[in-house]
């Protein structure tokens, strides 16, 4: 299927119209056919190309807010489809117009609301399970709430992924920049100076120093150069094989110390909080783990989710299913009191909640991790450059001295 602008004549008495319309069909012969079946005379048809970074230009966390708080405030009046259709006919952005295409034929062509969502391709797995879950029963204006709420709740946490990981790679290229510059600069300044005393041993001994001082820093910038590369091919690694828990890069990510355990809280809050809300939308807890599944990327609970899906499917019942590693052991009892679902999703916030108090705890440690390590680097390089100053100034003491006593 394809994007197209038509421009047309409609017949009317005593001469013609042109008119301009959107249409979502697999090839420009389709949209004639379809023109000409209504007695319209095709004059252009042009294909809408979508921009080449949309994801990044269009399609972004703020359109979908933008888009769930409008929704909220016009299902007040109307309903859910009315509303959709509304907003996308009163759109003025050419490059939304393009992306809401496919949203309006299907609203268009008598499509439910959930349907006609999906084909904008703006929602991830879990805002449209939320939506989704909402419609069947239907308490679809209701739900709109929690897909906002969720959708914060994401923005939130994906912003304090970031800012830990900023935080690392602020520290690696400052620590890197030092290394570099004294290895490049620095050592080689010092060497071209030279020893100011006259005394061979004394040069000899500045030269020995010099030496040490360059195989020392050039071990440091050869060690960064292999981390950086290795944490490289590490991520895009995991990135790429996200979904598979068994492989080497994602084994690596769960033994990682401190990052690991941050990781792991920081998911475990997004997947409990995400179950609490699909369970309080009538979601059987099956098909909540298999969404859940769909939404998530940390190797530990992908592992979890997938072992609690196949202990629920062999008739295990859930207080005992849900009770597996990486769980503590007071998750495992608070777990272990459940009677309803109603007291599960109770459960499931409560636990969001720790866990998001323990994802705080662990960035603090990693903050403090990192910039622990970046000190100590460059106190290597500092303490590296002391020791050649004093060599050399030990150099220039010493013929002062030769000369004095001369």
């Amino acid at each position: 299927m394809k994007l197209f602008h038509a421009r047309y004549l409609q017949p009317r008495p005593g001469g013609v119209t042109v008119l301009e319309e959107d249409f979502y069909l697999p090839d420009e012969h389709s949209v004639r056919r379809q023109l000409r079946n209504k007695g319209f005379w095709p004059v252009t048809i042009e294909e809408q190309k979508p921009p080449l970074f949309e994801w990044m230009d269009v399609r972004t966390r703020a359109w979908q807010l933008q888009l769930l708080r409008a929704l909220r405030f016009q299902t007040a009046t109307a309903s859910t489809g009315t509303a959709l259709l509304n907003i996308i006919e009163g759109e003025q952005d050419p490059r939304r117009r393009i992306a809401f295409l496919p949203t309006r034929t299907v609203l268009k062509g008598g499509g439910s609301f959930s349907q006609a969502l999906r084909q904008l391709r703006l929602m991830d797995a879990a805002t449209m399970a939320i939506i989704t879950a909402g419609e069947r029963a239907g308490d679809l204006k209701g739900v709109i709430t929690h897909a906002i709420e969720h959708t914060e709740e994401k923005g939130k946490q994906y912003k304090a992924i970031m800012a830990t990981l900023s935080i690392f790679s602020f520290d690696i290229v400052n620590v890197y920049s030092v290394v570099w510059a004294a290895q490049m600069a620095g050592i080689p300044s010092l060497k071209d100076q030279g020893s100011h005393s006259k005394d061979p041993a004394a040069i000899a001994k500045f030269d020995h120093a010099i030496s040490i001082a360059s195989a020392i820093n050039m071990t440091i910038l050869v060690f960064m150069n292999v981390a950086i590369a290795g944490i490289v091919i590490l991520g895009g690694s995991y990135w790429f094989n996200r979904h598979k828990p068994s492989h080497f890069a994602s084994q690596m990510m769960m033994k990682i110390p401190i990052f690991a355990d941050y990781m792991r809280c920081a998911s475990l809050k997004d997947n409990f909080k995400l179950m609490t809300r699909l369970l309080r939308g009538k979601v059987p807890l099956a098909d909540s783990v298999d969404i859940i599944l769909d939404s998530t990327n940390e190797p530990s609970c992908v592992v979890y989710w997938t072992d609690v899906k196949n202990r629920i499917m062999a008739g295990i019942e859930p207080s005992r299913a849900l009770r597996r590693w990486p769980l503590t052991k007071g998750e495992h009892d608070q777990i272990a009191t459940i009677q309803s679902v109603d007291q599960l999703a109770e459960v499931f916030d409560a636990l969001a909640e720790e866990r998001w108090e323990m994802s705080k705890a662990y960035r603090r440690k990693l903050i403090v991790a990192a910039v622990m390590l970046a000190l100590v680097v460059v106190g290597a390089v500092i303490l590296n450059a002391i020791f050649l100053l004093w060599i050399q100034n030990e150099g220039t003491l010493n013929d002062i001295k030769s000369v004095g006593s001369n």
